[in-house]
């Protein structure tokens, strides 16, 4: 991945129609973003369909802020991810989601991601 990041979209909601395009647009980019043992953790995380801040994140998986913060915006240019807006938030916090039409429940209640183009499985 190039240091060239594109600007983060205007947070949306995890729950809104239609998926964007950029979500899962690059099977090969998206499978290179979550094959990093910190990214996956990040995604196990946000599995169970709940937006996590940065912050939360961090104390979840007890990695350090700005460390978290490099990983998801690797996630966010895969497509993996979408900035959310908190709820009853000023509109300057934001949270990091899956978006709910990507999350599902295998036959034992685990949380899975679907994408279409890979399956993630959480155990």
């Amino acid at each position: 991945m190039s240091d060239n990041i594109p600007q983060t979209p205007p947070a949306v909601s995890a729950t809104s129609q239609p998926i964007p395009p950029q979500f899962a647009s690059n099977p090969v980019k998206l499978l290179a973003a979550i094959a990093d043992p910190v990214r996956w953790a990040v995604m196990r995380e946000l599995a169970g369909g709940e937006s996590l801040s940065v912050l939360e994140l961090a104390g979840r998986l007890r990695k350090d802020s700005n460390l978290v913060s490099k990983h998801l915006r690797w996630l966010r240019e895969a497509g993996a991810v979408a900035v959310v807006a908190v709820p009853g938030a000023d509109g300057r916090k934001s949270s990091h989601a899956v978006p709910a039409a990507f999350l599902r429940k295998d036959a034992n209640g685990k949380p899975e991601i679907d994408y279409g183009v890979c399956v993630l499985r959480f155990p």
